[in-house]
């Protein structure tokens, strides 16, 4: 009887494990695959991100277009890469959805990257090489962030055991999203709806099914937090449901400004 009791054990842990490998591996492919994710799935624990924001100077008569902003991207990823960093993401930036009262509002590109430390990052940051880089841009502003490995390596884990959860307590989904109608939308919303839409339309041609979002959070008010929790949770419902998101997580650590 033991026997059977200690094999029963053993077959659920070894099923536990195979589920949440595959759960894992799941969504690294997802990065990967979907989203061009470069970043190393094990790294040390002084490693330092930073997300860089850019704004390249318009052309005259018009607007940047998207060879300028690609140009000026590329030379930045490059600098960071020779200076020792690893580029995560590097892409061209559609909207901010959320105005910010800290930072400028108007953005080209965004680039994540990994630096093996704080160090290292300091040092690329300064170099002569980055400096010229961004002189293309008519304005950047770099946000660091500390990335634990171990968390972010449970967070897959985490959004599978929600899930299993939702579909044990029968709960009904979130996805898939419905449209908002036009008569239900906030009134200050339905024009920049259609603008958020026309900005969507005009990337396609260079990423038709992949968008990363980056967020900075502040705590806020308790009041705002509690807020937020509800919010959040229903959030990371449909994203375990969906299988995306989120990719990665840290502390701030601001560098400028």
């Amino acid at each position: 009887m033991l026997k059977i009791a200690v094999l029963s054990l053993l077959v659920a842990a070894v099923g536990v494990a195979a589920a949440a490998f595959w759960q894992h591996f799941r969504y690294q492919e997802i990065r990967r695959e979907r989203v061009d994710d470069r970043q190393p799935l094990f790294h040390g624990g002084g490693t330092f991100h930073a997300v860089a924001l850019l704004e390249v100077a318009s052309r005259e008569g018009g607007g940047t277009g998207h060879e300028e902003e690609l140009l000026a991207l590329r030379a930045v990823r490059d600098a960071i890469e020779a200076g020792g960093g690893t580029s995560v993401y590097a892409g061209l930036v559609v909207t901010t959805m959320v105005p910010s009262t800290q930072l400028e509002n108007a953005w080209s590109a965004a680039i994540l990257a990994q630096y093996p430390s704080r160090e290292a990052f300091d040092r690329s940051h300064g170099s002569p090489e980055l400096q010229q880089a961004l002189q293309r841009c008519e304005r950047s502003h770099v946000h660091g962030f500390e990335r634990s490995a171990f968390a972010n390596l449970m967070t897959p884990l985490g959004l599978g055991g929600l899930r299993l959860l939702d579909i044990a307590l029968r709960r009904d989904n979130i996805l898939p999203f419905e449209p908002v109608s036009e008569e239900d939308a906030i009134p200050g919303f339905r024009e920049r709806r259609r603008d958020l839409l026309a900005r969507f339309d005009a990337y396609r041609g260079i990423r038709e099914d992949a968008v990363v979002i980056f967020n900075l959070l502040l705590p806020g008010t308790p009041e705002q937090q509690a807020a937020d929790r509800a919010y959040g949770y229903q959030m990371m419902r449909g994203m375990a449901e969906g299988g995306y998101g989120p990719m990665h997580m840290g502390r701030a650590v601001t560098v400028e400004g």
